[in-house]
């Protein structure tokens, strides 16, 4: 089984307000001063990960072939700790091959440092002797170099690193990839704290939002998969049109993920 997986997180207000006490400022408001101090700090707005609060992770489940199985979030509504407990749980039950863009170094280390002020425990994504999974001090989660258990796309296509700039989706738009399609994570805080009479449309938003991510990101696998030879190309153009049939049509994303796809499959003709 196979985990594409992604996170979307807002500015944590309840410690930005111990970080900056004397300041009445709404939530949003509060969330630019601490961009504000963090660009002038290091020239980037980006905040620390602690500072990140986790509001949704999705995923795409895909079989040990990479066919499409179905996309979905974890946890309850915009609950952190139910929203991390359940992702956890899934990986402790299932140990699945993990898929994600930036995951080693920003979806996992946010999820565990926010897990620990939740007291969960990971305990399969640490161990690293379990025989029944095939796992050891060479093929476990946390190792970098090997591409088992957890395949960081960003990390293996730019090198390690040797690359900076390879955003998703730059990529995607190379590709014929749908990419960002409504929003984008920079605005996700604004969609949280600004209408808080449409709260559950907002948290609606940005799960659907997060989804279409980890779609591009479950696409994007199989091209590289197709790029190292572990899939065929006529493997590739099957598992695409199999995906096509089964993206939820209800959602927003639908129509633009449907149409990328049938393009590409044009291609096999």
């Amino acid at each position: 089984m196979i985990c594409i997986f992604d996170i979307e997180t807002i500015p944590d207000v309840k410690l930005l307000r111990q970080m900056y006490p004397q300041e009445n400022l709404n939530n949003l408001e509060l969330c630019e001063k601490a961009f504000l101090t963090q660009k002038e700090k290091s020239g980037s707005e980006f905040l620390p990960l602690h500072l990140h609060k986790i509001v949704a992770i999705s995923s795409v489940i895909a079989d040990e072939y990479g066919r499409f199985l179905k996309v979905g979030n974890f946890g309850k509504n915009d609950n952190e700790q139910s929203i991390i407990s359940d992702f956890l749980a899934f990986i402790d039950k299932k140990n699945p091959k993990l898929v994600s863009y930036n995951g080693r170094n920003f979806d996992i280390p946010t999820i565990m440092l926010r897990a620990m002020s939740y007291n969960l425990s990971a305990t399969a994504y640490y161990e690293t002797d379990n025989a029944q999974f095939n796992k050891n001090k060479w093929e476990n989660y946390r190792q970098r170099y090997s591409e088992r258990f957890h395949t960081d796309l960003l990390d293996t296509l730019s090198h390690f690193g040797s690359i900076r700039g390879m955003h998703l989706d730059d990529i995607c738009l190379m590709l014929g990839l749908p990419g960002k399609y409504d929003i984008s994570g920079d605005f996700v805080h604004q969609i949280y704290y600004e209408d808080s009479a449409n709260f559950n449309q907002n948290i609606q938003r940005i799960q659907d939002y997060c989804q279409s991510d980890v779609l591009n990101t479950y696409w994007l696998y199989l091209k590289y998969e197709l790029l190292k030879g572990s899939l065929l190309l006529g493997d590739y153009y099957s598992i695409l049109q199999d995906f096509a049939s089964k993206i939820p049509q209800d959602k927003p994303y639908y129509k633009v993920f449907h149409q990328a796809i049938l393009k590409e499959l044009e291609n096999a003709k």
